[in-house]
């Protein structure tokens, strides 16, 4: 998770001027050295200082943020709604859960047929492809079944149960990304009938990045994005070096949290401590992250993963693949990347803390991201 700090310095900026050439008698130079004073006192008198504004609201199963800090004079109300407006729009197509979403449509669809679907949406499934292909699989978006089969899905009738060995045999016949056909002109196509997508690990980040380029459209240069934790930052921020952060470990003991300064830059976390159930077969509880290759909840001591990236989808995705992953391979991916990452793995109680050299060498100079 990430916490925002509230902090803030106005400053100033100044003003362009156009001087025409000086062509007529002494008094017209006096007149426009009256003009100039007159002007300078004007620039004065009209800077603005900017402000924050701050609008908020539920979507997508969680809470939202938007923080604006600008000089332009806008209409609040009107910027809300037309945020609420894209949101409930790419929920409309995202969502697993909501049953007239897009996504939830194709997925009730037990059909091999060619299937014509929103632009957005196979445009991250394109990047879910390309994912799951840098990955070596641990970012798989057709884990539909499987989560639905662990109880962590929209299917409610598996909630408090843990399938058997033969149930996850049998899923694990269903799911893989090279059982879902990904067209250039914008189709995909079931090869197997019961597959089922899922795209929480990275619509988010997704959504984010439509509301960031939604305020750029609109003009706004400095604000701030943050849906379920999930945070994009545009601009110098309230005090010149950025938006400030704070990461969490998620421990299961009261850690500090350690802030830092985001500039054109999204962070997402990935953790075992947000959705976990009983799993009498296992020492651990059961972590809504499944690995794709087992069919079972991650086991190793990776408990949050904070990724950064230029994009919030980027980042969402990163998170979500590398704690599959594990420290080992998460950090050699990590280093073969050179990915902005901290890795938090804990044992018997104590959190220890790993980063990539790429977040040593940002975080630890007077760089900013």
């Amino acid at each position: 998770m990430v916490i925002l700090f509230n902090t803030y310095r106005s400053q100033k900026s100044g003003t362009n001027f156009y001087l025409p050439g000086l062509i007529g008698s002494i008094s017209s130079v006096l007149c426009l050295a009256s003009c100039l004073w007159l002007g300078g006192c004007a620039q004065q008198d009209e800077t603005k200082v900017p402000t924050l504004t701050k609008l908020s609201g539920n979507a997508l199963g969680t809470t939202w943020m938007v923080q604006v800090l600008t000089d332009q004079i806008f209409e609040k109300e009107k910027l809300q709604k037309d945020i609420v407006q894209n949101l409930e729009a790419a929920d409309k197509t995202f969502s697993h859960w909501r049953p007239d979403s897009e996504l939830f449509q194709f997925n009730a669809n037990q059909t091999t047929n060619d299937t014509v679907i929103h632009p957005k949406l196979h445009d991250l499934l394109k990047h879910a492809q390309w994912m799951h292909r840098e990955t070596d699989g641990a970012f798989d978006p057709t884990l539909g079944t499987l989560v639905n089969l662990w109880g962590f899905g929209p299917e409610g009738k598996t909630r408090s149960t843990v399938p058997t060995e033969q149930q996850i045999e049998n899923v694990q016949k269903i799911i893989g990304l090279e059982k879902l056909e990904i067209s250039q002109n914008g189709k995909i196509r079931k090869k197997i009938p019961a597959l089922q997508l899922d795209l929480s690990g990275s619509a988010k980040g997704e959504i984010i990045d439509q509301i960031s380029n939604l305020l750029d459209r609109l003009n706004f240069h400095n604000f701030l994005v943050e849906i379920g934790g999930e945070v994009r930052a545009q601009g110098k921020g309230r005090n010149g070096n950025g938006w400030i952060v704070g990461l969490e470990t998620g421990g299961s003991r009261e850690i500090d949290l350690i802030s830092v300064p985001l500039r054109n830059y999204a962070v997402a976390t990935s953790g075992t401590y947000r959705l976990k159930k009983t799993n009498p077969k296992s020492p651990r509880n059961a972590s809504h992250l499944l690995n794709p290759k087992t069919g079972l909840p991650i086991e190793h001591n990776l408990i949050a993963v904070n990724a950064f990236a230029p994009t919030a989808r980027d980042a969402d995705a990163w998170a979500t693949a590398l704690i599959i992953m594990g420290l080992k391979e998460g950090m050699k991916k990590a280093e073969q990347m050179d990915l902005v990452v901290r890795f938090c793995e804990e044992v018997d109680g104590k959190v220890e803390i790993y980063s990539s050299t790429a977040y040593q060498r940002i975080f630890s100079t007077e760089n900013n991201l």
